[in-house]
């Protein structure tokens, strides 16, 4: 028997879970990434809940409003942590891109000449809030 092409299958289920766990991980709700993606929220539901398929130019448009990489949605874990394969795609994915970015290397490199532990611990810590502070916040 044919499926009919418009239906959702298994891949767009998974498709919908990742980004909800996404969006879920950056602490925003669906109004917020519809928002980001020009959708209703309710559309959001839809994609989330695997009932309506998403499209390329979609699925990049949220790829980029969850500050992932579109491979996030297809990739497939390395078999030794399934729980956590996602998040340490998103860790490289993050990695990758401060290493592209001049103030990313320049960071790392004084970072390393930092001698002092605590030093460095002090530095970790304002980073972290830093970052809990800027989260949601989009330029």
């Amino acid at each position: 028997m044919l499926q009919n092409k418009k239906s959702p299958n298994e891949i767009d289920f998974e498709i919908g879970r990742r980004i909800k766990s996404r969006r879920n991980a950056l602490g925003l709700n669906q109004q917020h990434l519809a928002q980001r993606i020009g959708v209703s929220y309710q559309q959001v539901q839809k994609y989330e809940n695997g009932t309506d398929r998403v499209g390329a130019a979609r699925l990049l448009q949220i790829a980029q409003a969850l500050d992932v990489p579109i491979d996030f949605f297809y990739r497939v874990g390395d078999g030794d942590d399934p729980e956590h394969g996602d998040e340490r795609s998103i860790e490289d994915f993050q990695i990758q891109r401060a290493l592209a970015q001049e103030e990313g290397r320049e960071l790392i490199l004084l970072f390393a000449s930092i001698k002092g532990a605590s030093f460095r611990t002090n530095l970790l810590d304002i980073a972290k809030a830093l970052a809990e502070s800027d989260k949601g916040k989009r330029p």
